[in-house]
C-alpha cells in the first residue's frame, strides 16, 4: 500500500536529483566566502593627538579677536572704487549754472519801475515781481482766463491766500480787451461758466429770454430776484446785450 504512494519512476527520480543539485549550489553561493574582521586603523601619534585637541579647544577672547583682525586688515588688498558711485556727489559747473538758474528764476525779484498790465502779463514776468511765486502766478492766469480778464486790481484779493499788497504792482490797461459773453446767446451751461454767474442766476436769464423775449440791457437783470446789487456790479462788465 505505500509502495503506491513512495513510488518513483525513473523519470521522477532524476528530477529529484536535479532539483536537489540547484538548491545545494544555491545555498553555496549565498554563504560569504571571505569572513576576515575588519582591520583596525593605525593608531595617530602623541604629538598629533595633542595637536587637534589644542585646536579645538582654543578660546578666543576680545582681545584676541581684535588683535588677529588688525593683522588681516594688514595683509587686506584695497578694495577696488572702480564703478563706485558716492551718494553725495559734487555736481559739475554746468550741472551747478543750469540748477542755478532754474532756482533763481523764481527768487530774483525785480521792482519795477511802472505798475504791470494785470491783463498782459505773462507767467514770466508776474515770478520775477515781488510776493509772486510760481503757484501764486498760476492762480492769477488760470482765474483770469476764467474771468475774460480782469476789470479792477481789487480782483486778486477775490483769490484765496493772496495778499493785498499785491495790487500795488499792477494797473489795468487798454491793451488787452476783456472777453464779454452773449447774454442773449449763450446757454444756462455757457453762463455757469463763469465765476461770477451761478446755476439759478444763469437759469433766470434763459427763461427770461423765452418768457419776454432778447434782454436789452442791465438794468433787466435788475428785476430778477435771483441778482442782488453786488452780483450786478461785478457781472456787468462782462456781459454782451448784442
Amino acid at each position: 500500500m505505500s509502495k503506491d504512494y513512495f513510488y518513483f519512476n525513473r523519470t521522477d527520480r532524476i528530477v529529484a536529483i536535479v532539483l536537489l543539485v540547484i538548491i545545494a549550489i544555491t545555498c553555496a553561493l549565498r554563504v560569504p566566502t571571505d569572513c576576515n574582521e575588519p582591520q583596525d586603523e593605525p593608531e595617530a601619534d602623541a604629538d598629533t593627538v595633542r595637536a587637534v585637541q589644542k585646536n579645538y579647544t582654543r578660546t578666543y577672547t576680545r582681545d584676541t579677536v581684535r588683535r588677529e583682525y588688525r593683522e588681516y586688515r594688514k595683509t587686506e588688498k584695497p578694495r577696488s572704487t572702480a564703478g563706485y558711485t558716492p551718494k553725495y556727489e559734487r555736481k559739475e559747473p554746468d550741472t551747478l549754472h543750469r540748477d542755478t538758474l532754474k532756482i533763481n528764476r523764481y527768487l530774483a525779484k525785480v521792482r519795477p519801475d511802472s505798475p504791470v498790465d494785470l491783463n498782459g502779463a505773462d507767467s514770466a514776468l508776474l515770478v520775477t515781481l515781488p510776493g509772486i511765486g510760481p503757484v501764486y502766478a498760476s492762480r492769477i492766469l488760470r482765474y483770469r482766463e476764467q474771468l475774460g480778464g480782469f476789470t479792477g486790481t481789487s480782483q486778486l484779493t477775490e483769490l484765496e491766500g493772496l495778499p493785498d499788497s499785491l495790487m500795488e504792482w499792477f494797473i489795468i490797461g487798454d491793451t488787452v480787451p476783456t472777453r464779454r459773453i452773449m447774454v442773449n446767446k449763450a446757454s444756462v451751461a455757457e453762463l455757469r461758466r463763469h465765476p461770477y454767474l451761478n446755476f439759478y442766476q444763469a437759469r433766470a436769464i434763459v427763461e427770461f429770454r423765452s418768457e419776454r423775449g432778447r434782454l436789452k440791457g442791465p438794468e433787466q437783470l435788475s428785476l430778477m430776484e435771483e441778482f442782488t446789487a453786488r452780483d450786478l456790479e461785478r457781472i456787468i462788465p462782462y456781459l454782451d446785450f448784442r
